[in-house]
């Protein structure tokens, strides 16, 4: 049973952000305050113009490890663009010329998907089978593998559109990763993505002896409807110890706005947020979205977890609102929010959009 850490001591090899202080600021404890005002635990950390100016942590320790749900992606995403950009796969091949069964799987309709239609929501197959049951089976990686491979296209339903991959962005993309390179997604994330960016603390699968630092999902009736049976699933021990690329890395809010801080200045940022959608409705979420090319860009309005005043310059990922990264290039803001909440009312999801745009806000007046 995993429990959260008590607030003594913290863990090895554990890194700060730079200039990392406690939180005293009257401005920036309103937002601290913001994002803990319905109750959950609460990490939030942002980094402006290179320095530490929030990091505080409510409910929990602040070195407790948040698991990231889809603010995962853009690790796997970057690993992409990274071996990519050592020519080791090319991004506008089809997926089945690195892996063959995903080609031929299904009726064949995958065939033509490129590695750009995954990183891009362009697959026309948001999911291969029910979704429920995707879930249920996200931490057998071969099974998963397999189901993904057996998927076929829905062009019909999703005829050019973009449609959110909650899973199987990442497991096809970290197959590929794997097919290229001959090893498994873990190692490569830490080689090509996480040891450059000096991010220590950020697991692609909890070991052991770090499990007893996990933050526990609250699957309590005030959060999520059906919320005992999610955090029956995600609070297992083989869930937060499984290879899932596309929503199961575990890692803190320090670590989360470090990693952000790394893409501001990272050479691939660019063809990482090249704009790939409009900020129409996206054909799964059904909300307006604005995708870059394996990241979500800022500038849709009143419902974007970047912020509502956020620019199409900002990039980051939401995580189910449990979880949440961004960047601001504009303002030199990083930011990474951790919870262990999820809910499906329209007014958490606003608190997102609220906090972001507190933190923009204290950022301009600094």
């Amino acid at each position: 049973m995993m429990t959260t850490p008590v607030p003594a001591g913290g863990p090895a090899g554990a890194a700060s952000p730079p200039g990392a202080h406690p939180v005293s600021d009257a401005g920036w404890q309103d937002v601290l305050s913001l994002a803990a005002s319905r109750g959950a635990c609460v990490q939030l950390t942002v980094i402006h113009r290179g320095v530490t100016v929030l990091d505080g942590a409510v409910r929990c320790h602040p070195d407790a490890l948040g698991w990231l749900f889809s603010a995962s992606k853009p690790f796997t995403s970057l690993l992409v663009h990274r071996l990519a950009g050592h020519g080791v796969l090319d991004l506008d091949a089809a997926v089945g010329e690195y892996w063959p069964e995903f080609g031929t799987g299904g009726d064949g309709s995958k065939a033509g998907t490129t590695v750009r239609d995954v990183l891009t929501h362009r697959t026309a197959a948001p999911t291969a089978g029910p979704y429920p049951a995707a879930v249920l089976a996200m931490h057998r990686l071969e099974a998963s593998l397999e189901r993904v491979a057996r998927g076929r296209r829905r062009d019909r339903r999703y005829p050019g559109l973009s449609a959110y991959q909650p899973l199987d962005f990442g497991f096809i993309l970290a197959e590929v990763s794997r097919r290229v390179t001959g090893r498994p997604w873990p190692h490569l994330l830490h080689e090509l993505v996480l040891d450059p960016a000096g991010l220590r603390d950020v697991h692609p699968g909890v070991p052991d002896d770090q499990l007893h630092r996990c933050l526990p999902f609250d699957g309590s009736r005030r959060a999520l409807p059906g919320g005992p049976v999610v955090a029956a699933v995600l609070n297992r021990r083989s869930v937060r110890q499984a290879r899932i690329p596309a929503a199961g890395i575990s890692t803190t809010a320090r670590q989360l706005a470090l990693f952000y801080r790394h893409l501001l200045s990272a050479p691939e940022r660019d063809a990482l947020c090249a704009p790939s959608s409009d900020g129409g409705r996206d054909a799964w979420t059904r909300l307006p979205t604005r995708w870059g090319t394996g990241i979500q860009l800022g500038g849709t309005g009143a419902w974007c977890p970047l912020g509502a005043t956020s620019t199409e310059r900002t990039f980051g990922h939401n995580g189910s609102d449990v979880c949440l990264g961004w960047a601001d290039p504009d303002l030199d803001l990083a930011v990474g929010l951790v919870t262990d909440r999820a809910s499906g009312h329209p007014a958490d999801k606003k608190l997102l959009v609220r906090v972001s745009d507190a933190i923009r806000t204290a950022a301009r007046r600094a």
